[in-house]
């Protein structure tokens, strides 16, 4: 389909690495959110390492700004290797600390003129630029200079990620002698990150400022980091550039003390990691995230971080223009970040990104006759587009309803592509929560199949609301709140996001039978939402499986193991019918957007139905029958 261009890719040239780890206008800064507009628009974009000839692509880059100033976006938060993000020696010279330099100064050079090309490009089209940071970091030769390398006992300056290396991030089992250059704080690798701030706000006039992560490889109070040694350099420039301070791993309380309130720099804003945590399941912001706002008094950026969202189409601009409408609500929310660096945020998600853009630039109310126009840009049949862009608003909504239950707010917790039932014992916290945003009413797994072992008349898809049906309970039963909000059971739940897979496939498959023209694009729209439906379908029957296992562990009740195997038979079914499917009828898409198949991108679909038939066979021992 049209929407999902080769060329749109922001990865398409980068290393193969980047997709197996699939696994913005005049600016106006510093007011208050208007009705019309959210002033923060920010783009996430992440930079090839240099040695990929990505980096230096100007007509890339160009052609990315124009399309990001074209859907109205205003910033850019550019994240990739660098000093203050894998310690590598790219983006500065290092005057003060010369032992930490470890590439020629003619590349240095050049490396440092293309980044002024980019900062200085952006603006150009109304972006501003920031930079991602996440201290502590610094280079190997740095480390090796100063014997950082001898340094192999865990302590209150010394982290265990110096000692192990920061995981999932730049790998480096290559170098097994390699000094992991993170996680050691002390007098040297503080003046170090001060020098390295300084030297980036001398050598980049555009640079806006930076969204710091207050970081995980950071031992000690991570709070006082950031007065110790960046808060200085920021001051010592006299640009008084932007600094978002991101939350990420430390305790509000500290925050206020030695952060926000500690009257340390004035131009400071709150970064929130993130919106619905390192996911979306609803529109709606996490009270967390709100309470932030509204407790540390800062203008505050919410990250919009659809990283459960991976591999099918996260394309709807209604779910865009609902959290748009949400953010508003709130007023420290001075903005956003959107994560773009997933395939979700480009390939699959074009007209989220632009709806997202055009409804915080424009403050228009949502109106279904502009995206039709422009699906129908592709197909010249406005009929057709209407069902498209139908099954589109459903589609999108089916992995944030599943997740909203099967929830955690981390991202390595990937439930996109397979449910393990794993996953629904007692071993595991997130079976006893629920999605923050749905106060209460969607009742979560351990809560729901304790009450249903010890009263399954009472309990079992029961929400309180059927007035006319033994045993005649007047009140809620579930007692989240009381009067008319019933809670939602697991089995209503997962029955609803079922019936969207098949209204969004159905939706498809009507628009794919009206259109003349690009028909293999219609073709590839409807594998999609195909794969939704057979996806939505697995899920529901893994969770009734899920909660009949668990149930019957606590039961021992002959017919409670009967019907948790005869709904794992069916899981394990439906499960073989979506990885069959996406295999004969994706595998060839996914090939040409990303240069690898969907079966051997980092996931292998084959691999995962292994894995669901030994589970299946192993259904005792996992619930302890």
């Amino acid at each position: 389909m049209a929407t999902f261009t080769k060329e749109d890719h922001p990865f398409n040239k980068m290393t193969r690495l980047t997709f197996l780890l699939l696994i913005t206008g005049i600016l106006y800064f510093g007011c208050e959110s208007t009705h019309d507009q959210i002033p923060f628009r920010a783009i996430l974009q992440g930079y090839s390492h240099p040695e990929n000839p990505t980096f230096f692509d100007k007509d890339y880059w160009q052609s990315k700004m124009v399309r990001w100033n074209r859907e109205r976006y205003n910033a850019i938060i550019w994240y990739g290797p660098g000093e203050l993000t894998n310690g590598e020696h790219l983006l500065v010279r290092h005057l003060d600390f010369p032992e930490a330099r470890e590439i020629s100064m003619e590349e240095n050079e050049r490396i440092i003129d293309q980044m002024n090309w980019m900062f200085t490009t952006a603006k150009d089209y109304g972006l501003k630029s920031f930079l991602q940071t996440q201290p502590i970091f610094y280079t190997e030769a740095f480390g090796k200079a100063h014997g950082f390398d001898t340094l192999n006992t865990i302590s209150t300056q010394v982290g265990k990620w110096h000692i192990e290396g920061y995981p999932n991030f730049w790998p480096s089992t290559d170098k097994p002698n390699k000094i992991f250059n993170c996680h050691i704080r002390n007098d040297l690798t503080t003046a170090y990150t001060t020098a390295v701030f300084g030297e980036l706000l001398q050598l980049y006039p555009d640079l806006h400022g930076f969204m710091g992560f207050n970081g995980e490889p950071l031992p000690g109070n991570r709070s006082t980091f950031f007065g110790e040694a960046i808060a200085p350099a920021l001051k010592a420039s006299n640009r008084n550039p932007i600094y978002i301070a991101n939350q990420w791993q430390t305790p509000i309380d500290q925050f206020i003390e030695n952060i926000a309130g500690a009257e340390l720099y004035k131009n400071l804003w709150l970064g929130f990691h993130g919106y619905n945590s390192e996911q979306i399941t609803d529109a709606k912001p996490y009270p967390g995230t709100v309470y932030w706002a509204e407790k540390t008094g800062l203008p505050t950026i919410v990250e919009i971080y659809p990283a459960n969202q991976n591999f099918l189409p996260w394309n709807s601009p209604k779910f865009a223009y609902d959290i748009v409408q949400e953010i508003k609500k709130i007023p420290a929310f001075e903005g956003y970040v959107y994560y773009e660096r997933h395939i979700s945020g480009t390939l699959l998600g074009p007209l989220f990104r632009e709806a997202l853009g055009y409804y915080s630039g424009t403050g228009n109310e949502y109106d279904e006759n502009y995206w039709i126009e422009k699906i129908n840009e592709q197909f010249d049949n406005r009929e057709a587009s209407g069902y498209f862009l139908e099954a589109y608003n459903i589609s999108s909504r089916i992995i944030p309803e599943a997740d909203a239950f099967i929830y955690s707010g981390g991202d390595v917790m990937k439930r996109e592509l397979r449910v393990p039932y794993s996953w629904f014992t007692a071993d595991w916290p997130w079976n006893y929560m629920t999605s923050p945003a749905r106060g209460g009413r969607l009742i979560p797994f351990r809560h729901y199949v304790n009450f249903v072992a010890k009263d399954p008349g009472k309990f079992k898809n029961k929400d309180g609301s059927e007035a006319d049906e033994y045993p005649y309970y007047q009140q809620v039963i579930w007692a989240s709140e009381g009067g008319s909000i019933f809670n939602i059971t697991p089995e209503k739940h997962f029955a609803r996001i079922k019936g969207m897979g098949i209204q969004a496939y159905e939706a498809s498959r009507k628009g794919l039978e009206l259109v003349k023209s690009n028909k293999d694009e219609a073709q590839r729209i409807t594998h999609l939402m195909n794969a939704y439906r057979l996806l939505a379908t697995y899920y529901e029957s893994k969770v009734r499986a899920s909660v009949m296992g668990a149930v019957y562990a606590m039961t021992k009740e002959k017919s409670d193991q009967l019907e948790a195997l005869e709904w794992a038979d069916k899981a394990l079914a439906d499960y073989t019918a979506f990885v069959d499917f996406s295999i004969d009828n994706l595998d060839p898409y996914y090939q040409e957007i990303s240069g690898a198949p969907l079966n051997e991108a980092g996931v292998r679909l084959n691999d995962l139905l292994v894995l669901e038939k030994m589970e299946r066979d192993s259904l005792a021992i996992i619930f302890e029958w």
